[in-house]
């Protein structure tokens, strides 16, 4: 089972960024945007689009867009604040308003969520609760790995499950994770997937008998100005070919969204997992 999906912040995230504002931007975002949902037509796949609740309020029409292409709405925080800077008060708050503005685009019940960052960890579990709490029933923001602003390292599974926190459920379907030279690395999205030849991407992605993808606009944007930084050889490596090898993860692999894989698995067969 491979599922692809799409965290699309950067509408907001650019409104004050060194490399152009949104006047910048926004034509750019809207290229890639318009030529991965022809893609997707193209191969007849559907993905589920992780979406602010911010890009809901102030461009509504992207939303739409993605929506009339035959494609699901997740949600992906308000603002991109992460949940390791907030209390259960405001994370509660924070996903509420976020839920509110995306369903009033949608006009339907919006069940799948992403942390920004990935950023829900062993701290703050917490936040699982709050979700089933709102009504989420699918959540994507487990990495089973180190990760610099997140992260789950001490979970050793990269297939769905069950997790159950404080007595509440919810159904994850964490990154999925190889491991090499005895350390969990990902590979099928974000930096990762520019960083590692398509080779060993596809010989993964074959013998993993589940994929969670995880894609951003900027992983495509060669047109992008560069910003020097102690990031910059993970920003920016391996962008001018990124879009091409999308396009042959496509041919070579078929995709589900979130809720089309929720609904195919036998949950009552899938491992429980309490954190």
């Amino acid at each position: 089972m491979n599922i692809l999906t799409f965290d699309i912040e950067e509408w907001i995230l650019y409104d004050n960024y060194k490399k152009g504002g949104k006047s910048y931007f926004i034509p750019i975002l809207e290229k890639y945007l318009n030529q991965i949902l022809d893609l997707l037509d193209a191969h007849n796949q559907s993905a589920t689009f992780f979406c602010l609740g911010q890009l809901a309020k102030e461009y509504p029409a992207v939303i739409k867009k993605i929506i009339e292409r035959g494609h699901d709405i997740g949600c992906h925080s308000n603002s991109h604040n992460w949940i390791t800077t907030m209390n259960p008060d405001t994370f509660f708050n924070d996903t509420k308003t976020a839920l509110q503005k995306l369903e009033d685009v949608c006009s339907k019940k919006i069940i799948s969520y992403r942390a920004p960052a990935f950023s829900i960890t062993e701290k703050n579990k917490w936040a699982f609760e709050i979700l089933t709490d709102l009504g989420i029933e699918f959540d994507s923001s487990i990495f089973p790995a180190t990760r610099s602003f997140g992260g789950f390292p001490s979970l050793n599974t990269s297939t769905p499950f069950v997790l159950k926190y404080n007595g509440k459920t919810i159904k994850e379907f964490p990154i999925n994770t190889v491991k090499i030279l005895g350390k969990k690395i990902a590979y099928s999205g974000g930096g990762y997937f520019r960083l590692i030849p398509y080779s060993y991407i596809k010989k993964w992605t074959e013998k993993s008998p589940y994929t969670m993808s995880y894609f951003h606009l900027r992983d495509f944007d060669s047109e992008q100005k560069h910003v020097y930084s102690l990031r910059y050889f993970k920003s920016y490596y391996g962008i001018k070919n990124a879009f091409n090898k999308f396009q042959k993860y496509l041919n070579d692999f078929r995709f589900l969204n979130l809720e089309q894989a929720g609904n195919l698995i036998e949950w009552e067969k899938i491992p429980f997992i309490e954190l």
